[in-house]
């Protein structure tokens, strides 16, 4: 759950402006105060998307048919990381990955990726699974990234990442898109496939990173009529 501050901070916009988006931005009152839900957030988000901006794959379902991967390389999959911190956790996986970046030196544009990550995480937990948790930057548009790309991190105890239902997962998708609408498409993907039978399972016994890859390239050509719908 988001306050009206958390969420105008978020959005970039005046708390006033907030209040007026109650309605057509879903949101609960509890103890005479506005909360809104992430994923209401999200979704309200992925409406908002310029007519003009083009599609970046159709889909009939939300997250039913977009392709993970194409934005995965098996050099940025990492497996049975012993860090037992998230913020370590990401900044060793965005420091030994293999990334394109806009900005120089590499170290400090990774810092300032590293940074917006946590800076996003410490607004709301995007552990939304149990296992699995979904960090990315907190404004994807000023991510000094020339390329989207999405770091898969297993990490060899559960993680705390401080969510409300106390989800502590060991699978970590660092989202690093360029646009924020591309972030929302790969979250509604992923969400989607943790709904199916066995994805989970499959990428925590995943040996090496060509089999943890292969999760996805397996799970893209399936038939959706053997999807579990998110």
């Amino acid at each position: 759950m988001m306050t009206v501050a958390e969420l105008s901070d978020y959005l970039s916009l005046s708390a006033r402006s907030v209040y007026r988006l109650v309605g057509d931005l879903p949101a609960i009152r509890v103890g005479g105060r506005w909360r809104f839900r992430v994923s209401d957030v999200e979704k309200w988000l992925l409406k908002q998307r310029h007519a003009s901006e083009p599609q970046i794959e159709p889909v009939e379902e939300l997250g039913a048919r977009l392709r993970l991967y194409t934005h995965i390389k098996t050099v940025n999959i990492f497996l049975d990381v012993p860090e037992t911190e998230v913020s370590k956790l990401v900044r060793t996986a965005i420091e030994r990955a293999a990334l394109t970046l806009t900005e120089s030196p590499e170290a400090a544009a990774k810092e300032r990726l590293a940074e917006s990550i946590m800076e996003r995480e410490a607004l709301c937990s995007t552990a939304l699974h149990p296992d699995v948790a979904f960090p990315h930057p907190r404004d994807p548009e000023k991510s000094p990234i020339a390329e989207d790309q999405i770091l898969v991190v297993r990490a060899a105890r559960p993680l705390e990442f401080h969510e409300i239902h106390g989800y502590k997962p060991r699978i970590v998708f660092i989202l690093l898109a360029r646009t924020a609408s591309l972030q929302l498409l790969w979250e509604a993907r992923l969400s989607h496939l943790l709904h199916r039978e066995g994805f989970v399972e499959k990428l925590l016994s995943a040996g090496t990173p060509e089999e943890m890859y292969a999760v996805f390239t397996s799970s893209s050509q399936e038939p959706d009529s053997v999807l579990k719908t998110a």
